[in-house]
């Protein structure tokens, strides 16, 4: 099977390179929308229409599931998404309801921090599912807007870093015992955040989302497996800086121009929001 895959820029690569792992037979297309980057200060209706754009362009490329790999894009569109793909049968996976999960095999007594960006907390997710699958359990939802361009400039460590995480992330200690990395880029981040909360167990939802894919998917069978990398912008800089979150500097990155959406990922329905 091929896998689509989409972020709103570089921070999924993170995602993709534990899907590559888990899932070594089957191909991945991973598509950056690098010109509208960021998702996460945009309008809810605005994530909508992009992501339903990514994943129109998505299945025009014979992918036979769709991961989303941004939090800010499963809190908004992943109801959007998944309507659109049951109608043309492509299965839709998105990062928070196993970030949810993976959060609540490792919770202990106190309450539980959501880290992300405003778009993502804004939306509230990560708060619905926890509360879903753990009636009582305390949640502080936190934004943390300025770790994402930290990471992408790859300043993850020193008194920068430090103190930014600082900033966010003092007032937590000894309140929490969990906190959710609920943005691919934070996990390059996660010392200076362990420093920050020490004594607190950081869940990272890109494993346990490569767990939900290989349940329903299977490890697939095709030993000559190929990793392909579309992106909408900047093309050289996604090399560069994707080499930081993916492990290696991605090959065969093609720049596309997204059309409107078409089909079920065009219908009026999809662009409605709660």
């Amino acid at each position: 099977m091929r896998i689509g895959v989409f972020d709103s820029g570089i921070g999924g690569l993170t995602v993709l390179r534990t899907l590559a792992d888990a899932l070594p037979g089957h191909d991945l297309v991973y598509l950056g929308d690098t010109a509208r980057v960021p998702y996460g200060t945009r309008s809810p209706q605005t994530v909508i229409r992009y992501s339903l754009r990514v994943a129109s362009y998505l299945y025009e490329q014979d992918v036979g599931a769709i991961v989303i790999a941004c939090n800010t894009a499963t809190t908004w569109a992943m109801d959007a998404l998944q309507r659109a793909g049951q109608a043309v049968g492509v299965p839709v996976f998105g990062v928070v309801t196993p970030g949810v999960s993976a959060a609540l095999k490792v919770h202990k007594t106190g309450a539980i921090a959501i880290l992300g960006t405003e778009g993502t907390i804004a939306g509230g997710a990560y708060q619905r599912g926890l509360a879903a699958a753990h009636a009582g359990v305390t949640v502080i939802p936190v934004a943390c807007p300025l770790l994402v361009p930290l990471a992408e400039e790859g300043w993850v460590t020193g008194d920068v870093p430090r103190g930014v995480a600082e900033h966010y992330l003092g007032g937590l200690r000894g309140q929490v015992d969990t906190a959710i990395l609920g943005c691919t880029h934070y996990p390059l981040l996660s010392s200076v955040i362990a420093e920050a909360l020490p004594d607190v167990t950081l869940v990272d939802s890109a494993q346990e989302t490569a767990n939900v894919v290989l349940k329903e998917l299977g490890p697939g069978d095709d030993t000559n497996r190929s990793i392909r990398f579309l992106v909408t912008d900047h093309v050289e800089r996604f090399k560069r800086v994707g080499a930081t979150f993916f492990g290696t500097e991605p090959t065969h990155v093609t720049w596309v121009d997204l059309p409107e959406p078409s089909g079920e990922f065009a219908a009026p329905s999809r662009t409605d929001t709660a």
